[in-house]
C-alpha cells in the first residue's frame, strides 16, 4: 500500500477518534488500531497527536483561505459569493461531517486550540471574509450603517451555529437541508444588511 493511502487512513481514523473522543482523550494506539495499521507507523509518518492533529487543522484553514481568496478575485456580485461561502461550510460538513465536528468542537470551542496561532488563523478568516463584506458595500448591496468586520462576525456567527447545531444533533446533511439552510442564512443576513 502506497504511503499517501496510509496517510490517509490514518488522517480518516484520527478524524473519527477526534470526534468520537475528543481531542484529550483520544490516544495514538486507538487512531492505528481504527486505520488497521500499527501503532509505530501512526508515530513514524506523524510524529504525534499534536501533529497529527495540527496537519488536521492546517489543511482545514489551508482550503478555507484558498476558497475565499477565490472569491475576493471572483468578478461575481456579492450575493453569490456569500452564497459560495455558506456552500463551503454545508459541503464541508456533508462531505466531511467528522472533520466539521473537529472544527466545531476542538477549534471554535475548546480552550485547547485558543493559543495565539489558532487566534491567528481566525483573524486571517475574518480578514479575507471582511474584503467581501466591504465589496458588497462599495457595489450598493450591503448597507454602510454597519462596519464591515461587524457584518462578518453576524454572518460567519450564523453559519458556524448552523454547523454547532448539526454537529450536536449528528443530523445527516441532504441536499434539500443544504438548500434550505444556505437560503435561510443568506435570506436572513442579506435582509438585515441589505441597503435601503
Amino acid at each position: 500500500m502506497a504511503k499517501n493511502v496510509k496517510q490517509g487512513m490514518i488522517i480518516d481514523a484520527a478524524l473519527e477518534v477526534f470526534r468520537e473522543k475528543g481531542y484529550a482523550n483520544a490516544r495514538m494506539a486507538d487512531i492505528a488500531r481504527r486505520a488497521g495499521v500499527s501503532y509505530g507507523l501512526v508515530y513514524h509518518y506523524f510524529g504525534s497527536k499534536e501533529v497529527l492533529f495540527e496537519i488536521i487543522v492546517e489543511s482545514w484553514w489551508n482550503d478555507l483561505y484558498t476558497m475565499m481568496d477565490r472569491e475576493i478575485n471572483a468578478d461575481s456580485p456579492t450575493r453569490d459569493k456569500l452564497v459560495n461561502i455558506i456552500e463551503f461550510f454545508l459541503d464541508t460538513y456533508g462531505q466531511k461531517p467528522n472533520l466539521m465536528s473537529i472544527f466545531v468542537s476542538e477549534v471554535c470551542r475548546s480552550s485547547v486550540y485558543h493559543t495565539e496561532e489558532g487566534l491567528s488563523r481566525f483573524l486571517k478568516f475574518f480578514s479575507l471574509c471582511e474584503q467581501i463584506m466591504l465589496q458588497g458595500q462599495e457595489s450598493g448591496f450591503l448597507s454602510r450603517e454597519v462596519p464591515p468586520h461587524h457584518l462578518t462576525y453576524i454572518f460567519y456567527g450564523a453559519i458556524e451555529t448552523f454547523i454547532t447545531v448539526m454537529v450536536l444533533g449528528k443530523e445527516p446533511m441532504t441536499r434539500k437541508r443544504q438548500e434550505r439552510a444556505m437560503n435561510a442564512i443568506l435570506h436572513v443576513f442579506t435582509d438585515g444588511a441589505r441597503a435601503r
